[in-house]
């Protein structure tokens, strides 16, 4: 079970007198999935010094239990759900309850990826759907682009991929296109998805978003 940490009374969260509307939201519409990932849940609108519930998908959370403060609110922490191996991207609801009144909102979970499928095949004749996930934490709906690096390490040829869309920033697949747009050279290529239409290598330490996958493309004999 996750456990709710921190259960602090949130003090600038005043409801008018007569107020009855309950109100839950999270700190973020979508989080990466990290080791030191954790969501931020406040309420407003309760009734005040009521003893109140936290629940993950109707599955109280460990430690996700406290008292309404004195004007109506809360406020703790938890670490989401790890994704499924498969998993690239998840929506949890998360709810508030107190004195019988429900509050629920939802956040999504997202890993940082790209790919295409299928995945196996002659690379110099593929026709695949491409994919990205995460694309949209730094920036909304941003375009994604694929660089295409040579084996000796030089820009080929940069191809748009689309808007990666909501809050996490998502092509879930696009049309059908040639997994290379041109004949490629064997050896390693390096197809480095960013969002940037002027490709720079990315690095451990780049101060920018890039994801890369390699392609072994081998010479036809």
């Amino acid at each position: 079970m996750r456990r709710l940490a921190a259960l602090i009374p949130l003090a600038i969260l005043a409801v008018p007198a007569g107020a009855t509307a309950a109100e839950v939201h999270t700190d973020r519409h979508c989080y990466l999935q990290t080791p030191k990932t954790s969501v931020t849940v406040s309420g407003s609108g309760f009734s005040p010094n009521q003893p109140f519930v936290v629940a993950l998908d109707d599955t109280a959370l460990e430690g996700g239990a406290g008292a309404i403060d004195t004007l109506g609110a809360m406020r703790g922490t938890f670490s989401p759900p790890s994704l499924r191996r498969r998993q690239p991207q998840r929506r949890f609801d998360i709810s508030v309850t107190a004195a019988g009144v429900t509050a629920q909102t939802s956040f999504l979970v997202t890993k940082f990826l790209a790919g295409f499928s299928p995945t196996t095949g002659d690379p110099t004749r593929m026709r695949v759907r491409f994919s990205v996930h995460g694309f949209g934490l730094v920036r909304a709906n941003p375009n994604v682009y694929v660089h295409y690096v040579s084996p000796r390490g030089h820009l080929r040829r940069t191809v748009r991929l689309g808007h990666a869309l909501g809050p996490c920033g998502t092509i879930r697949r696009t049309a059908k296109r040639r997994l290379f747009p041109f004949r490629p050279r064997g050896g390693k290529w390096r197809l480095q998805f960013d969002t940037s239409r002027r490709y720079r290598h990315g690095m451990a330490g780049s101060d920018f978003l890039f994801f890369t996958i390699g392609v072994t493309v081998r010479t036809q004999r």
